[in-house]
């Protein structure tokens, strides 16, 4: 196995020499390499009506005949493996006027239960966007919106995560946009169902039996400031843009009640979060692009806004915890070979106040993928590496020591467009990956689960992924 784990390294490594001695094609002839974006412009519907669409469909099975899965101890580890996940965007264009062009967007999400791999008829579904929105109000640049969508900028593609603005929400944004200059301002509320915003119980009704009433109801106010400038970029040129990105939460006091009394309560204390962060991004770069982004947090943002905090102070707020990230992502387009890459560092301290503390660590992550290109047969290999140090002893060992999952991966694929490239879908992919986990690896896991056990791990499987009907940009 460590022949084999040599030789694709050694594939990997000819890739990236042929490519550099390889000529770089133009970007506007290279609809591979433009990262899809969403929803479209206006401009760019021609109908009343658009369709677009995201979804991964695929399997993956061990030696065993198991099904396999994704060996990560990172916070975001890299996307080859991935469960199955579908988007469906529905879009209306309902008024195109002089004092603006109104559209309604739509996006459902369809998560890993399918019907004919589980026998179950029913399915996971999540609404995640369906908002309204009004752009060049009396032909300026000015838009606004309202309704429940996702805020955010650039992806890193091969780990799949947004590093720097990642917001989901119910709220409202204004703004202006214009042709080398954005700027939104939004501000959102949520009420999470984990206890902490929300608490339903049973009282007794004022005739007979019992009536659920709502005894804890605090919302979390949510503000976010984003302002982009792009420079050059036109005609194949060389583009550069700052983006310029700031949160602020805030979740009011509240009074829990305790579960087997109506009179006696306990004291919710308020909590607060900000983060600041900067994107440094480059296009036909190489017939590809590059972006750098640093975010630093502190904080109720530096956990997900979806998520319930953890590690709390002694007054039970998250307000002490930080984190900082530093991440890269690209991808070079050249003649007969494409690469893409992307990684991050991650430094992460909850808000309790234990200095030597297993849940406070040090991370990082990263993936290259060179894909050769043969028209559409489109083969590539993947290396990918995690590394986690946490700032203490693991409970189960009682010793600290960095944990390391390296993913060496060959990917025999399809992508089917005009001028393939690292973006072209849909694709049809086989692939074959082994990850390789040190000990301190396997002990992220219980003593008694099989995967404590297991140092090298073996995936085979295929896997389907499409977008369309979604914009392009960097």
């Amino acid at each position: 196995m460590r022949r084999f784990a040599r030789g694709l390294w050694a594939v990997l490594i000819v890739a990236i020499v042929g490519a550099s001695a390889a000529h770089a094609e133009d970007a506007r002839r290279n609809a591979g390499s433009v990262v899809p974006n969403d929803p479209p412009p206006i401009s760019e519907i021609k109908d009343r009506h658009w369709f677009g669409s995201y979804g991964r469909i695929g399997f993956f099975s061990d030696p065993d005949g198991s099904r396999a899965a994704q060996r990560q101890i990172v916070a975001f580890g890299p996307r080859l493996i991935e469960d199955n996940y579908l988007e469906l965007d529905f879009g209306y264009v309902a008024y195109k006027g002089p004092e603006a062009q109104v559209r309604a967007i739509i996006t459902m999400a369809f998560f890993d239960q399918l019907f004919h791999y589980d026998g179950r008829a029913d399915a996971r579904i999540g609404l995640r966007q369906a908002y309204v929105e009004a752009q060049k109000l009396w032909g300026t640049g000015f838009f606004g919106w309202a309704g429940s969508r996702w805020v955010r900028g650039n992806d890193i593609y091969l780990l799949n995560f947004w590093p720097m603005d990642d917001l989901n929400v119910v709220g409202v944004g204004a703004g202006w946009r214009g042709p080398n200059t954005d700027i939104m301002l939004t501000f959102a509320l949520n009420r999470l169902e984990d206890g902490r915003q929300v608490q339903r119980v049973p009282v007794p009704a004022n005739t007979t039996g019992a009536e659920t009433v709502e005894l804890l109801n605090r919302q979390k106010r949510i503000v976010a400031l984003m302002a982009e400038q792009r420079y050059g970029g036109a005609e194949g040129a060389l583009g550069m843009k700052l983006r310029l990105y700031s949160e602020l939460h805030h979740l009011p006091t509240g009074e829990r009640f305790y579960s087997d009394s109506f009179t006696e309560s306990e004291p919710l204390p308020d909590d607060l979060g900000w983060l600041v962060g900067a994107q440094l991004g480059l296009w036909n770069l190489g017939g590809g692009h590059l972006n750098v982004w640093l975010r630093y947090a502190g904080g109720l943002t530096v956990y997900d806004e979806l998520g319930t905090p953890y590690g709390l102070n002694r007054d039970r707020r998250a307000v002490d915890a930080r984190e900082f990230r530093l991440a890269v992502a690209g991808n070079v387009e050249l003649e007969r070979v494409s690469i893409q890459y992307g990684g991050y560092a991650r430094v992460f301290h909850d808000s309790d106040v234990n200095e030597e503390d297993f849940d406070d660590r040090q991370e990082y992550a990263f993936a290259v993928r060179p894909q050769l290109k043969f028209g559409i047969f489109t083969p590539g290999v993947e290396a990918s590496v995690q590394l986690s140090r946490p700032n203490g002893l693991n409970p189960r060992t009682n010793q600290q020591q960095v944990a390391q999952v390296t993913q060496l991966a060959v990917i025999p694929a399809l992508s089917f467009g005009d001028s393939p490239g690292s973006y072209t879908r849909p694709q049809i992919r086989f692939i074959y990956a082994v990850s390789l986990l040190n000990q301190a690896a396997m002990d992220y896991y219980a003593q008694d689960d099989p995967r404590a056990d297991q140092d090298l791990v073996h995936f085979l499987g295929v896997n389907a992924e499409w977008w369309f009907g979604r914009g392009g940009s960097y």
